[in-house]
């Protein structure tokens, strides 16, 4: 019994375990701090908080590009503006359409990279066609043909976004904190072209605006335009901005392979390198507080503005009423004066008719 016991053996000796959501490991490391906005008592505490601020977001950078790959959920509206002498026309291919947004690779160039857009909705919405779209609006974007990424709606007002759907509620688009905009080259169609992206949270769309801006920065630095360089830095700006690394490479001198350098002076360099990095990450992060308080406030602002729109609508609405009610008074005491005016008459004429009547009386009884 014991020998059958033993070979009868659980599921899970074959089959894997499978968590849901992150081990414990994985939460420690993915722990976001609060960085700039941490509650520190010393300089030693709001340190370390933003070290670690800057290890996570180093992180999310590294993950970003996998993440984008695999694809994020987003509403997408689609701005083709023609400037034609003086006089502009606003066109929306897309109005508020869900969407799928992933990063496509051709090679191993972010300039063969762009970003693909692709409906979501199953096959039997596609065979009612109930998304009808422009598909001119569902082209690939390429990573070179981005100008610019931006938080908000930039060049629109988000509450007057359109909506492709009658059921759509009203002010729905009024946390313009939840929007990016992507603006890409112009077309012979489009003198611009601006795309708004909304997504659920803030926090994914701030992972979504760094990374975008990420991948831009890698497009510059490694394959476009490149800003410094640490093998010669006697370079002009000129040059520096047209030699490819190669080039570089070939400024240096024939026997610089077989040049020793110091390891301290390497760690030197590199430190320094180091130093200036941390010192722009500190300083972005600082403005990625900035922003976030920024629209903080302005939500809280907007709340306050419907607040006074909304108890200045219902002192209107008192006001009307009162109004309303002042009128039917009036025409009520006008109604009772005119009616007073009819009794007043009808009063002397009674006293005279009695008056006349008596005389009367009186003058038979003389006679």
């Amino acid at each position: 019994m014991d020998n059958l016991r033993n070979l009868i053996r659980s599921p899970s000796d074959f089959l894997p375990m499978i968590r849901r959501g992150h081990t414990k490991e994985a939460q420690s490391k993915d722990m976001a701090p609060v960085g700039w906005n941490a509650n520190a008592t010393s300089r030693k505490e709001r340190e370390e908080a933003l070290r670690d601020s800057a290890h996570n977001f180093e992180m999310k950078q590294n993950k970003f590009s996998s993440m984008l790959e695999h694809g994020i959920e987003v509403s997408m509206w689609q701005l083709n503006r023609n400037a034609d002498f003086g006089s502009s026309s606003d066109d929306f291919p897309l109005k508020g359409s869900p969407m799928h947004i992933k990063l496509a690779r051709r090679g191993d160039m972010l300039v063969q990279a762009s970003l693909v857009f692709s409906m979501k909705g199953g096959y039997l919405s596609k065979a009612l066609s109930r998304r009808k779209v422009d598909k001119t609006a569902l082209e690939p974007l390429s990573i070179t043909e981005i100008l610019g990424v931006s938080a908000g709606c930039e060049g629109y007002d988000h509450n007057n976004l359109p909506s492709s759907s009658r059921k759509s509620k009203k002010g729905e688009n009024k946390n313009g904190s939840l929007f990016i905009t992507i603006k890409g080259t112009p077309t012979p169609l489009a003198s611009s072209r601006l795309y708004f992206l909304k997504f659920k949270s803030r926090s994914v769309r701030n992972d979504l605006l760094m990374g975008l801006r990420g991948l831009l920065a890698d497009l510059q630095v490694n394959e476009g335009i490149s800003i410094s360089t640490i093998q010669n830095p006697s370079m002009n700006s000129e040059n520096n901005a047209t030699d490819t690394p190669r080039r570089m490479s070939s400024n240096l001198p024939q026997d610089a392979e077989k040049i020793l350098v110091p390891l301290p002076e390497v760690h030197k360099a590199i430190n320094s390198e180091r130093e200036s990095y941390d010192r722009l990450l500190l300083l972005m992060l600082q403005g990625s507080t900035d922003l976030k308080n920024s629209e903080d406030d302005l939500v809280g602002l907007r709340g306050t503005l419907e607040a006074v729109f909304a108890e200045s609508k219902e002192k209107d609405k008192i006001q009307a009423n009162d109004s309303k009610l002042i009128m039917q008074l009036s025409k009520k005491l006008e109604t009772l004066l005119m009616d007073n005016e009819d009794l007043r008459d009808q009063n002397e004429n009674l006293n005279h008719r009695i008056i006349t009547l008596e005389n009367e009386k009186v003058g038979v009884y003389e006679t």
